[in-house]
């Protein structure tokens, strides 16, 4: 007994903080994601006069702007946030089109960013939602759908760029993903805004029942598949 060391646990402290402030941090986002989609939705005079005025003020850099604040809330996973209020400034095509390039560069930059600080926490699987595990399992069989399906969830950050970085995605099989899957990612965000926006206003009813209907998909696809049984 007296040749038994104690586990040493204090290696993986470092992981299991990291894993508790990304797990802290992308909660916050969505939250405020989620906030952002309600807001654009709803268009309340007090937040677009305000952001009306800024775009307006910005002049011909306005677009320029916005698209480097995308590239910069990458990293904090706070891009579907600006996407999402893109709505209430920009016009549909011009919403798409500047989302698209901003979270494009904002997960390029993501990507360089997490290569240069080279943190092992921040690569480490266990920060890590639990589906995202799960989908690293797949990648060598379906490296092309399962990055798009992970872009298409997160939509930037830094802890979906470890995930690239740390699966092994080849340049050239990282940027197409990258470009696929942000386009999906932004479409489906601004259409699903601007489709509830016609709902309320023509069927609120129906409004309620497409948002309930996202809300549960959203909460149903982070959970653990049951192993079968052998």
């Amino acid at each position: 007994m007296n040749g038994l060391k104690a586990p040493d646990v204090s290696a993986g402290a470092p992981e299991a903080g990291a894993s508790r402030r990304f797990a802290l941090l992308t909660g916050l986002a969505s939250a405020l994601t989620l906030v952002g989609v309600v807001l654009a939705v709803a268009r309340p005079a007090w937040l677009t006069g305000p952001l009306q005025e800024l775009v307006q003020g910005g002049g011909i850099f306005a677009p320029l702007i916005y698209v480097v604040l995308c590239a910069l809330a990458a990293p904090l996973h706070l891009g579907g946030v600006l996407v999402a209020l893109s709505t209430t400034t920009w016009s549909l095509w011009q919403a798409l089109a500047l989302s698209f390039i901003g979270l494009t560069l904002g997960g390029a930059f993501t990507s360089v960013l997490l290569s240069r600080i080279g943190n092992a926490a921040l690569r480490s699987r266990s920060v890590w939602p639990a589906w995202l595990r799960r989908a690293a399992e797949s990648v060598e069989r379906r490296r092309i759908v399962v990055g798009v399906a992970a872009r298409l969830a997160l939509g930037c950050g830094l802890a979906l760029e470890a995930f690239f970085f740390v699966t092994g995605y080849k340049r050239g099989t990282y940027a197409l993903v990258l470009l696929l899957g942000t386009a999906l990612y932004v479409t489906q965000t601004v259409l699903g805004i601007t489709v509830l926006q016609t709902l309320l206003r023509s069927a609120p009813g129906l409004a309620g029942v497409f948002a309930l209907s996202l809300l549960v998909l959203l909460a149903l696809a982070p959970l653990r598949r049951r192993p079968r049984p052998v």
